[in-house]
């Protein structure tokens, strides 16, 4: 998002790992595999705030905004393109005082954070996922992706047609979560839905080539009939990935990104 970023330094935990070619550390990268997908597109601005995402047949019964600071030019363009309206669309920060209306009026603001729990400052979206079955989700909460994903079990997840989310500290034990617990989150989501699309956030560093920071969009696995090839397109792709920062992008042409 654009806001003022609080990325911090990795210890680096993904070298002594990736070096050993631990157990964990199989699993933390086959979770990243990219899946071949042709049909994506842009929605929002072409830095910090925009995110590319699979154009699917087929309509979204829930739009989500998790994570909203000063910037939805994402949920503007999407809720435009795809017309959601203000009864099945929702934007949750609970570090915000109101919604930025200006970009768009069709969404209910919830100030909440999301978590684990729910409490009158922070939601586990239970009470969307119990509602609807296609739900898209947009999230950038700045490490709290974890423990919410953490207590997500299958079913819950399977009721997300597509998430673009961005995860913090992948690399190590930073963003108050342990990199283990990391790791099950992105093996938990492989588990339902394929990424189709990554994107290194260039506000963070790079870990032993790997982003510790990006931007990773997941189909779920329902919209298949088999299994997806691997990603054979360059990333990050010319005219559709923007830098997060204005400078260089990171490049993202080797596996498990693409073949």
């Amino acid at each position: 998002m654009n806001r003022r970023r609080r990325y911090q330094r990795p210890r680096q935990f993904f070298r002594r790992v990736n070096h050993s070619l631990s157990e964990l550390g199989k699993q933390f990268i086959k979770s990243l595999q990219v899946y071949n997908f042709d049909k994506k597109i842009r929605c929002g601005s072409n830095c910090d705030g925009g995110y590319v995402f699979a154009e699917l047949d087929g309509e979204y019964d829930c739009y989500i905004s998790a994570g909203i600071s000063n910037e939805e030019s994402f949920s503007r363009d999407f809720i435009n393109k795809y017309n959601i309206n203000k009864n099945n669309s929702y934007g949750f920060d609970g570090t915000i005082n109101d919604y930025p209306y200006h970009y768009t009026e069709n969404i209910q603001f919830i100030k909440k954070n999301i978590n684990n729990f729910n409490d009158e400052n922070n939601s586990d979206l239970s009470f969307l996922t119990s509602q609807y079955n296609n739900i898209f989700l947009k999230m950038d909460i700045e490490g709290g992706e974890y423990p919410w994903l953490l207590q997500m079990d299958e079913t819950k997840l399977s009721k997300f047609k597509q998430i673009v989310i961005e995860f913090h500290g992948i690399t190590n034990n930073g963003w108050n979560s342990k990199y283990n617990h990391k790791v099950q989150c992105l093996v938990k989501l492989a588990k339902t839905h394929y990424i189709i699309h990554a994107h290194g956030n260039n506000y963070g560093p790079v870990v032993n080539k790997i982003p510790d920071v990006i931007e990773l969009t997941y189909v779920n696995k329902n919209y298949f009939d088999s299994i997806p090839e691997m990603n054979l397109q360059s990333l990050p792709i010319a005219n559709l990935d923007f830098s997060n920062n204005g400078s260089k992008d990171i490049n993202l042409n080797f596996y498990p990104f693409r073949k």
